[in-house]
């Protein structure tokens, strides 16, 4: 029988490519980034602005954040953000004709997260893209290649992923440690959350990685109460019927804050902070460093009559100061 030369005599390149890859991952620390995805049953629940004022909220705490524009069919985060000058977009990646660092829009920082060293920059999405469940292999390909470096670079990244149960929305949340699922008191809102908690399945329940998986936001709430007992009824319907409930992250107040931030395509946390709904987002912002890095963060309380007529004098005092500053 002939020698094989090769098994023989060559080196097994390939296997010790892969030895070399193995002894790299052993000695390497594991990267620390955390990625979350946000998403909703239906639109016009406030998903986008908690994603945007979120990210600042965490880079407040001193982390690096990357918000991706996830919703690549109707991508609006850059005009919410107040970007106008952004000449690339996800899809420039996608097609592989730029590079992340490229692509990428850095905003200013000051104040606290200035402090802390903490960052927020924003990967624009592009109207009309096919959704990542519909790219082909190159597509991805150079779409994984370019967000593969954010390993390095971020902390967190949060995608702004659409609203509804198409399956382009839903992979988001089967890739990432944790998923925030944002709903509101409308009946109409809260039936279309446990529609996408039961289109998840088991991955509602546990994220990717052993992460903490589906956790609710109520948006758009006159108090904690109201918040909680939504929370609540979206929970024992799941409990009922598929076994099992999400966990309850917190609430964000109705606040006249979001709308006129949203009108001067502005970012409300960024607008005021400490605002009643800026304390939310805050708030949750803390939860998530909790539950993702064991973080002992204290929880801001707000006034007992951030409702009503009390709640109404002090944002309408915190929009005359703010004019003033203007």
């Amino acid at each position: 029988m002939p020698l094989n030369y090769r098994n023989s005599y060559e080196p097994d390149q390939a296997g010790d490519l892969r030895k070399i890859m193995v002894e790299k991952d052993r000695n390497r620390t594991p990267p620390k980034l955390h990625t979350l995805s946000v998403l909703s049953g239906k639109g016009g629940v406030g998903k986008s602005n908690i994603s945007a004022a979120l990210s600042f909220a965490l880079a407040d705490f001193g982390k690096r954040v990357v918000l991706i524009d996830a919703d690549l069919g109707m991508a609006n985060l850059d005009i919410l953000c107040g970007v106008r000058s952004a000449k690339w977009n996800i899809s420039h990646l996608i097609d592989g004709a730029r590079s992340l660092p490229e692509v990428l829009v850095h905003f200013r920082v000051s104040g606290r997260a200035e402090r802390e060293g903490g960052s927020v920059a924003l990967l624009p999405g592009g109207a009309g893209l096919k959704e990542i469940a519909d790219m082909d292999e190159n597509e991805l390909g150079h779409l994984f290649a370019s967000l593969s470096g954010l390993d390095e670079t971020a902390d967190y990244v949060i995608m702004d992923a659409g609203a509804g149960i198409h399956k382009g929305a839903l992979s988001f949340a089967y890739a990432s440690e944790a998923t925030l699922l944002i709903t509101t008191p409308e009946p109409t809102s809260i039936r279309d959350a446990y529609g996408v908690i039961k289109s998840l399945g088991a991955a509602a329940w546990g994220g990717a990685g052993g992460g903490a998986g589906l956790m609710l936001v109520v948006n758009m709430v006159t108090s904690s109460k109201e918040a909680a007992d939504v929370a609540e009824r979206i929970r024992l319907a799941s409990m009922q019927f598929l076994g099992n409930a999400p966990m309850y992250l917190g609430y964000v107040l109705k606040d006249d804050t979001i709308i006129r931030s949203v009108r001067n395509c502005r970012i409300f946390y960024r607008t005021a902070p400490d605002s009643n709904a800026g304390i939310c987002v805050r708030n949750l912002a803390g939860e998530i460093l909790r539950i993702c890095e064991g973080a002992n963060i204290e929880r801001e309380e707000l006034p007992e009559n951030s409702a009503g007529m009390g709640g109404f004098l002090r944002r309408l005092a915190n929009s005359i100061f703010a004019e003033e500053k203007k």
